[in-house]
């Protein structure tokens, strides 16, 4: 079957005529893209009638982070104003004989300011690195105040300063570091001082003001730091939350493009259908009514045959134009895809001065390979009849293990490479092959005619008795669609 093919018969032009689905699509393709700039619709189905945009929900994040903040520095704002009674409270007591030295009772006072000032400062909305350097003056100067003012309930103002860093620490470790050195830096205060006063010996009895501030400040960092575990784990609950809901709005967004992305391209697998299918059938009836103009003055016996079977496939034309439009797919006449591809070249054949060569391998493929490799089929035929004058095809499609190799050649005219364009035709061949993990390669030179070789991948093979059965060609499809309305109407 692979003899050579008879020569300095026009081929094909490789300039393909623009076709009639290309302009069509072009008005899809912008009608999506004006769907795409108003904004996807949801589907109909989940709550929203078809074609309304979906109503995505806003994360309430940031007026959940403005609430925290509200009450963040109200509870700042308590914590200073106690301070500040505290602080007044303490350096009134020092005045009253509890300071150790009178001049004493006056350095109190600036230690006290110091510490309200640095409490107002932390008001501001500043970083948590900014307020490091408010935290470590606040236990500096509070040794100072506690020494100066030499009151034995200082620890209530350590409590207070305790507080304003556990509102601004993001962890609960650092709780515990800061709550740690402040009480080591207590601790030592309380030894000099009790070393001064000749008291160390009865200074850490359960009854002293040690045990008393260690309970005090240890509950306090129980109870205050287990309020704000408890608080922080509902904030980054609710931020999931936000999170998880932005997710979801991204989800149906991308949705939606996938949903018009899918359509656009089902569009475009129609056009190629109609394209393929219809383009081939209205090829071979030009041939056939060519012919029988040429036999009717020298035989109308064979004038007429060429008339009747340009009737017959313009029948089929039509049958393949409904069924790629509403059909497009499946199969159910019992006959094999090789018998398939057989009957398509017998019909452009028939009738006309066609010869056509074939040898096909007997092979089970995906309805999507077999659509693919019939359209093609159509394809090159009409190509290399239209515009390159084609009168001799060899055709093979062979199993070759690894891969299914097409060819397809002609006599034609051939084309010059230098101004060889890509039409409508050969263009989807190539992305469709792609799409498939195959590989198309077009090869002509001026006067030799023209060649599609198709290669794609064992992938596309089914197990023998697997899946949907034999194929199914257009006018089976009819007669079935037919079979199946005697029960009811027909769409």
């Amino acid at each position: 079957m692979n003899g050579p093919l008879p020569q300095g018969v026009n081929g094909p032009s490789l300039q393909e005529e623009a076709s009639p689905q290309a302009a069509a699509e072009q008005p899809a393709a912008a009608n999506a893209a004006a769907a795409a700039q108003e904004g996807p619709a949801l589907p109909a189905g989940e709550g929203v009638p078809a074609g309304q945009k979906p109503a995505e929900q806003k994360p309430a994040q940031g007026a959940g982070r403005d609430v925290a903040e509200r009450m963040l520095t109200v509870a700042r704002v308590g914590i200073l104003i106690v301070l500040a009674v505290m602080c007044s409270i303490i350096c009134g007591a020092a005045f009253e004989g509890s300071a150790p030295f009178a001049w004493t009772a006056y350095a109190s006072i600036p230690a006290a300011a110091v510490l309200v000032l640095s409490a107002g400062c932390k008001l501001l909305p500043l970083p948590y690195a900014r307020r490091i350097g408010w935290f470590v003056t606040d236990s500096v100067f509070l040794v100072a105040f506690g020494f100066f003012s030499g009151v034995s309930y200082i620890y209530v103002v350590y409590a207070l300063v305790l507080s304003d860093f556990y509102l601004s620490s993001p962890s609960l470790r650092h709780s515990v570091i800061y709550f740690g050195v402040n009480f080591g830096v207590y601790t030592a205060w309380y030894i000099v001082v009790s070393v001064i006063n000749k008291t160390l010996a009865s200074a850490f009895m359960i009854s002293s003001q040690y045990f008393v501030a260690l309970i005090v400040l240890a509950l306090h960092f129980a109870m205050f730091n287990f309020s704000m575990t408890v608080w922080r784990k509902n904030r980054q609950i609710e931020q999931n939350m936000a999170d998880l809901e932005e997710s979801r709005n991204e989800l149906l967004r991308a949705y939606d493009k996938l949903e018009e992305a899918t359509l656009l391209e089902e569009r475009n697998r129609i056009a190629k259908e109609i394209h393929d299918t219809a383009g081939h059938s209205l090829t071979t009836v030009i041939m056939q009514t060519e012919a029988a103009r040429l036999a009717v003055d020298k035989d109308k016996e064979e004038a007429r045959r060429c008339i009747a079977a340009a009737n017959i496939q313009a029948k089929n034309c039509l049958e393949e134009l409904r069924l790629s439009v509403h059909l497009l797919s499946g199969k159910r006449e019992n006959v094999t895809f090789k018998e398939y591809l057989e009957n398509i070249l017998e019909e452009t054949s028939a009738g006309t001065y066609l010869t056509v060569r074939s040898k096909i391998d007997d092979m089970e493929l995906s309805g999507e390979a077999e659509r693919f490799i019939a359209n093609t089929l159509r394809e090159g035929l009409s190509n290399g009849i239209r515009h390159g004058g084609g009168t001799a095809f060899l055709f093979e499609l062979e199993d070759k293990g690894n891969y299914i190799e097409f060819l397809l050649s002609d006599n034609g005219k051939g084309v010059d490479r230098k101004t060889f364009k890509e039409g409508f035709g050969l263009s989807g061949m190539r992305v469709k092959a792609e799409s498939m993990g195959g590989m198309v390669h077009y090869s002509s030179e001026e006067g030799e005619g023209f060649e599609i070789r198709l290669s794609l991948p064992a992938s596309v093979k089914k197990a023998r008795g697997a899946g949907e059965g034999a194929f199914r060609s257009p006018a089976a499809e009819q007669q079935a669609a037919r079979g199946a309305g005697q029960g009811g109407s027909v769409q």
